[in-house]
């Protein structure tokens, strides 16, 4: 399994409301993309100065896979709707092989 997250930081007066319709586009693509296995997005709370506004966390099978998913028209035009507001985009890409 493959994941893949993405730190997403805003420009200052982003509404609200454009946050919370990306959100929703976001999670709507685990239904319209069928290599997206899962998707969870959270929201920063503590809004410190080295804090970013978004992460999120998406699970596909492997490295096809998330090529497939990135060039899919329904990310692309995602991507396309939340650009006017974002300042900085972090992305971080690994199969787990740290674990317990």
């Amino acid at each position: 399994m493959l994941q893949h997250y993405i730190t997403i930081k805003y420009v200052d007066d982003t509404p609200a409301a454009h946050r919370d319709e990306f959100c929703r586009r976001m999670l709507a693509l685990q239904d319209s993309i069928v290599e997206v296995e899962e998707i969870q997005i959270g929201c920063d709370i503590v809004g410190e100065v080295r804090s970013w506004n978004l992460l999120i966390k998406l699970l596909v099978a492997d490295f096809d896979a998330l090529i497939a998913y990135q060039k899919h028209p329904d990310h692309q035009a995602v991507v396309a709707f939340n650009a006017p507001y974002v300042k900085e985009v972090g992305v971080i890409d690994f199969e787990a092989f740290f674990e317990r």
